[in-house]
């Protein structure tokens, strides 16, 4: 959850985390106002490999076409623009991965997530995988490697490929995991010192922007006795 879980309990609102990738059950999102699909170090194309998968894909759909107020990040956007009939699929230009900048698009200007974001925003990168945009969906953001980084369905679904959970400490955790740190390493030899090196530096943004996604997904309110839930894996994609 990164800092999301932390923000959730500074709000008093209560929330539940899922794994999926530890053979936890779905739970029925009928009884949930908002949902939380993080990441993980799978690809939306390996079912066969990771089958809880199709399920988490359907229950996401379903979600979504209900009304229910839904933000995927990273792996959990890529799985809700699955859910929305687009193709996702490795990124011709390679894995992106590190601090880097995120450019708006003409729409965000008045989304209620991304219209609170500046024109150029540094935030972290980790994914090889990129989707194509959903039929009917608004792109709201590039970056120099990615041609879609966020897109909005209808008006309560978001699709957010950057890491916009991150901080210091998760960015620890992170690079404590001998996969991830090779991964960086595979790139540049230097990326994990500078992944880490840079992220209290930038935790104060990404502080402002994670307030601004837990406004559009929870609204001005609590939730009451109600909660939000996060599926998904582990890690990052």
């Amino acid at each position: 959850m990164g800092a999301f879980g932390e923000r959730l309990d500074a709000r008093g609102v209560p929330w539940r985390y899922v794994d999926l990738f530890a053979d936890q059950p779905l739970p029925d999102l009928r009884l949930v106002r908002a949902l939380l699909v993080m990441g993980g170090p799978m690809g939306v194309y390996e079912a066969q490999r990771y089958p809880f998968l199709r399920e988490e894909i359907a229950a996401i759909g379903e979600a979504v076409r209900s009304g229910m107020p839904t933000v995927g990040v990273c792996l959990g956007s890529q799985l809700l623009a699955a859910a929305l009939g687009a193709e996702v699929k490795p990124n011709p230009a390679g894995k992106e991965v590190g601090w880097g900048s995120l450019s708006k698009k003409p729409a965000a200007l008045t989304d209620p997530i991304l219209g609170s974001f500046r024109a150029e925003e540094t935030v972290l990168h980790w994914h090889g995988d990129v989707f194509d945009l959903p039929e009917g969906a608004v792109p709201l953001a590039c970056s120099p490697m990615t041609l879609h980084q966020a897109f909005r369905w209808g008006s309560r679904a978001w699709g957010l490929l950057f890491h916009v959970e991150a901080d210091p400490t998760l960015v620890r955790h992170w690079l404590g995991e001998p996969s991830m740190r090779a991964e960086a390493v595979a790139l540049d030899p230097s990326l994990p010192e500078r992944i880490e090196a840079e992220a209290p530096r930038h935790e104060g943004g990404l502080a402002r922007l994670q307030e601004a996604v837990l406004d559009a997904l929870l609204g001005p309110t609590a939730l009451g006795r109600r909660s939000p839930n996060r599926t998904g894996g582990r890690g990052r994609k």
